[in-house]
Parts: structure tokens; sequence; C-alpha cells
């Protein structure tokens, strides 16, 4: 589950330090076995039950082309949806109700109208939070891998690994960022995120190798999707004034608007 992870590691030295980690000679970046154990007591005792759920997309946006049409990766419920321009760095900026257009035949799609003076330079993604109905729950879990670096010789080992700490000591928000994954596939969905990374200890296993310990803790939101004729079903059952879409299944609150 820190594939993601291992891949943003690899390309940010390659990008932070091209002399050192790019062209011939270069130092190498590898990977030992992530291993894991989870959590027990994270995982819901009742999570094959569908009931309603907070779902969250991340929408490719291009500033240049605004407005879309866009497309929910699941059926919506009724209710409120809340969609934000999300920048490069992370930040959220809502958008009025009066810059997003709901397709009246298909609710799961929609265009962004945005308002005059509205600035999109910066971001590359839409933010959306919706209803649906699912079977969902999350898993936590603990893990520990080693990261290896090697070069030519002692010197150019020792000048590549002390470099790539520093790169990734201060880079570490975006890496956490950088890991983050989604998976789907016949009807179930998995979405991960990297809560955590620490750096705990290394070691030097030859002159040419250096190597670095990592811990890092993982939260995943496993769903599955509920089709439309069950979801309608469901949705008939609940109990008169509930709004679909507001039980969650982890510390999934809104983003403060900017």
């Amino acid at each position: 589950m820190l594939l993601a992870l291992q891949i943003a590691i690899d390309s940010l030295l390659k990008s932070a330090l091209p002399s050192l980690f790019t062209g011939p000679g270069a130092a190498t970046v590898t990977f030992s076995a992530d291993a894991w154990e989870f959590d027990r007591l994270s995982a819901d005792p009742i999570a094959g039950e569908p009931g309603p759920e907070d779902a969250v997309d991340e929408l490719v946006f291009d500033p240049t082309a605004a407005a879309g049409p866009y497309a929910l990766t699941r059926p919506p419920c009724p209710g409120q949806k809340r969609v934000y321009l999300r920048s490069t760095g992370g930040a959220l900026v809502a958008l009025r109700n009066s810059e997003v257009v709901w397709d009246v035949a298909d609710a799961a799609s929609f265009s962004v109208v945005p308002a005059v003076g509205r600035v999109l330079s910066g971001f590359d993604h839409l933010h959306v939070m919706y209803g649906v109905v699912a079977a969902a729950t999350r898993l936590k879990s603990s893990h520990k891998l080693a990261l290896q670096i090697a070069a030519g010789d002692a010197e150019s080992t020792e000048r590549a690994f002390t470099l790539a700490l520093a790169v990734l000591v201060i880079n570490r928000e975006a890496l956490l960022r950088a890991a983050s994954f989604s998976r789907t596939a016949s009807g179930y969905q998995a979405d991960g995120m990297v809560k955590t990374l620490r750096f705990t200890s290394g070691s030097s296993p030859d002159p040419v190798q250096r190597t670095l310990a990592l811990e890092a803790e993982v939260e995943v939101r496993l769903e599955r999707l509920i089709g439309e004729e069950e979801g309608r079903s469901i949705e008939a059952r609940l109990s008169p004034g509930r709004e679909v879409g507001r039980k969650t299944t982890g510390s999934d609150a809104p983003p403060r608007q900017s």
C-alpha cells in the first residue's frame, strides 16, 4: 500500500537532485518489502451494511478549459454537493452554488461556470464532497520498510544519502499528499492516504550503500458501491427527516472555505 509513496520518493529525488540521481553513474534508489500490521480496532463491525456515506472525488481540472463537463465517480444521493478548487499545493477554495451547474438529466454530471474575477491559475483539481449510499469502513495500518541508496564509491554514496535526507525531510508534507491512492474494480473501491511518515533509523551495510528505515501510518477507506436499484431501496428505508450522506466513516470534516 506504499507503492505511491515509493514512486513519489523516487521522483522527488530525481527532480530535486538531478545531478546525483539521473544520468550515467547516478545513485540508485531501492526499497525493501513493505511490511505492515492492521489496527484491530479500526474496522467497523457492521462494515457490510449499506447506509448513507460521505463521498469525496478529486477530479482533474484545467484552468484553461474550466467548464468541463465533469462526472462524479459514484451515483450521488439527493442533497447538498460541495465543490472546491484545489491548488497544486493542496489548498481548497470553495466555488459558489451559482458557479456549479448540475445536469438535470444526469445527477452525477456538472459544469463549472466561474464567477467574474475568479482566479483559476494554480488550481489543478476539483475537490467534490457529496452523499452516496454505500457499504463502507476504514482500516488503519502501521508500515515499516527501508530505503536504500547506493552509488559508485563511498564518497558519492555519502553525498547522495545526506542530500537525499535533506530533500525528504523538508518535503515530507508533499510526499504525504503524493502518496494517496484510489483503486476501483467490479463495484469495489479503496481510497488510501498516508497519515504520517517518520524516519526512524539508518545503517551503512557497506561503504557504497546507505539504508534509511521508514515508518508510515496508512488509512484506507474501503467501499462497496451500491447499484442504482439497491440504492433507491435503501434510501426509501431511511428514517423520515434523515439526510442521506451525513454518516461518516472517519474524520471527513468539510474543509474550511477560503
